[in-house]
């Protein structure tokens, strides 16, 4: 029986650094504070942008709109301003500064108008109540930004430029104002506070990143809940890595109850700790029985020598035979034992196209010898099919050898090869018949296991030789079927696929001298 327990970490295991569920998360987060910072760089640079382009545009329109007012005209074609100052009253009595915005006028090189009402005065003026120094200051500040305005106009022009006044960052349109027959210079000023605008999209970064992080925080916590069920699986894994020994082969994964890649990682590793129990307990009885099996040898070698009387030269004779007899039996055993260990190798068969037909007249040919019985070659096919020829004869010969072992002399055995119908397509049957002594239905089921005899008293094998042809018969992708009854003989049948016919040139013909043709009969 199996059981879910809980455990213990056992002595000496290794301390775990960052498990997967962290590894997981850490690297979820990592992406998603990637791509918010990327998307919050990428979205605002743009938003940057496309507020400095909006800003110019605005201050360009106020420079249109102050090309119409200057060259505005009545209704009989006359310019409705004659002078500069007439230009620059108009123009100031029809801007509309924005909350950013700033509107001055110049005329000759001073400060002449300027909006009611506007955010802020781009040339301020001190006020009764301020101090001398203040006053002071206020008035060494105008003048500064005067000097500079000056500077950058361009007479006939006009240009933006950027600037810093009252402490503000401005981009600043500087237009020429003039009026034919009027030689007074004119500047239109149209200041804007880029700095605080650009504040108040810093303002919205900084929502962006607190948000950023609150969801990064958020996802973090719920991410590490939802990893934390998901990968429950895993750490029962590595819990049961961590535990089972060679000792202690019970310890089961519990299965999530969804249908999920873990639940299926569970199953299969439960599966898999089933086959490797299985193959320790089978281990364990193999040992068992090669130890048992070795171990009656070497006790009748062993009391033979003890009872020997070495003046007797008789009984030293026949205590030689003794220990050479038991001696050949434990090589046998130990060359059966190596065969199935080799049997195992998934190199131990090695198809190639095969002629049906010829390989039956050459095992044939080699059976026929072992024993003096009336050996029938019963029928072969004329097919080619994918198989190892080597283990194929080494098959059936202990196939024939067997029956030899479990019949009279003089009965027949009759081998054949034919073609069948299987359920995934034609198979290929490999079948040796003697008129034996048969097999009970309760020993059909044990004779394929290791050192299993079910009549000892008819001979010296090893009971590895049927173990032996299942496991060729595997490899070839098949099976062994027996069909046998007390008194009635047995018919041992291996039954593999048969491959697709291919060229004559690359078929594999055994080259077996004097084999005898389909229907004939040989004594020996």
């Amino acid at each position: 029986m199996t059981e879910n327990r809980p455990r213990e970490r056992a002595p000496g295991a290794a301390r775990r650094g960052w498990t997967v569920r962290i590894r997981v998360l850490t690297t979820t987060l990592a992406f998603m504070t990637v791509g918010l910072a990327l998307t919050g760089v990428l979205t605002y640079a743009a938003q940057f942008r496309a507020l400095d382009q909006r800003i110019d545009a605005e201050l360009w329109q106020e420079f249109d709109e102050l090309k119409l007012l200057a060259e505005d005209t009545g209704a009989d074609g006359a310019p409705v301003h004659t002078t500069v100052d007439s230009v620059l009253v108009h123009a100031t009595d029809s801007a509309a500064p924005s909350d950013y915005e700033s509107v001055i006028t110049l005329l000759d090189g001073m400060a002449k108008y300027q909006p009611n009402q506007q955010a802020f005065g781009l040339l301020p003026r001190p006020s009764p109540d301020d101090t001398a120094e203040e006053t002071a200051r206020i008035d060494a500040e105008s003048d500064r930004v005067l000097r500079e305005i000056l500077a950058a106009h361009r007479p006939g022009s006009a240009r933006i430029v950027s600037m810093e006044a009252q402490g503000r960052d401005l981009r600043v349109l500087i237009a020429s104002v003039s009026v034919q027959g009027d030689p007074s210079a004119g500047i239109f000023v149209v200041a804007s506070d880029v700095g605080a605008q650009h504040r108040g999209l810093w303002q919205s970064v900084l929502t962006f990143s607190v948000l950023s992080v609150i969801t990064l925080l958020l996802a973090g916590w719920v991410g590490y809940v939802v990893t934390g069920r998901l990968l429950r699986p895993l750490e029962d894994l590595r819990a049961a890595t961590e535990q089972i020994t060679v000792d202690d082969l019970e310890y089961r994964v519990p299965v999530p109850a969804e249908r999920d890649d873990i639940s299926a990682l569970a199953q299969n590793f439960n599966r898999m700790l089933g086959r490797i129990q299985a193959g320790f307990a089978e281990q364990r009885r193999f040992m068992s029985d090669v130890g048992h099996e070795l171990r009656t040898p070497l006790t009748i070698v062993r009391g033979t020598l003890e009872t020997t009387d070495i003046e007797d030269a008789q009984d030293v004779g026949e205590s030689r035979e003794i220990a050479l007899e038991e001696l050949d039996r434990m090589g046998r055993v130990v060359g059966d034992l190596s065969e199935l260990a080799a049997s195992k190798r998934p190199d131990y068969v090695r198809p190639r196209p095969l002629d049906l037909a010829a390989f039956a007249r050459s095992a044939f040919a080699r059976i026929e010898h072992i024993a003096e019985r009336e050996w029938i070659l019963e029928h072969t096919v004329e097919a080619v099919a994918d198989a190892d020829e080597q283990r194929l004869v080494q098959a059936v010969v202990q196939l024939a050898a067997n029956a030899v072992r479990y019949s009279d002399e003089g009965s027949r055995i009759r081998f054949g090869v034919d073609r069948v119908p299987g359920p995934g397509g034609a198979e290929i049957q490999v079948s040796v018949q003697d008129e034996g002594v048969g097999i009970s239905a309760e020993d059909q089921r044990r004779i394929f296991e290791r050192f299993t005899r079910v009549d000892p008293g008819r001979g010296a094998g090893t009971g590895l030789g049927l173990p032996i042809v299942q496991s060729i018969a595997e490899g070839h992708g098949g099976r062994v079927q027996l069909q046998s009854a007390p008194g009635h003989g047995s018919t041992f049948s291996i039954v593999f696929p048969q491959s697709t016919p291919v060229p004559a040139a690359d078929v594999a013909h055994p080259t077996a001298r004097d084999a005898a043709a389909p229907g004939t009969t040989r004594d020996t």
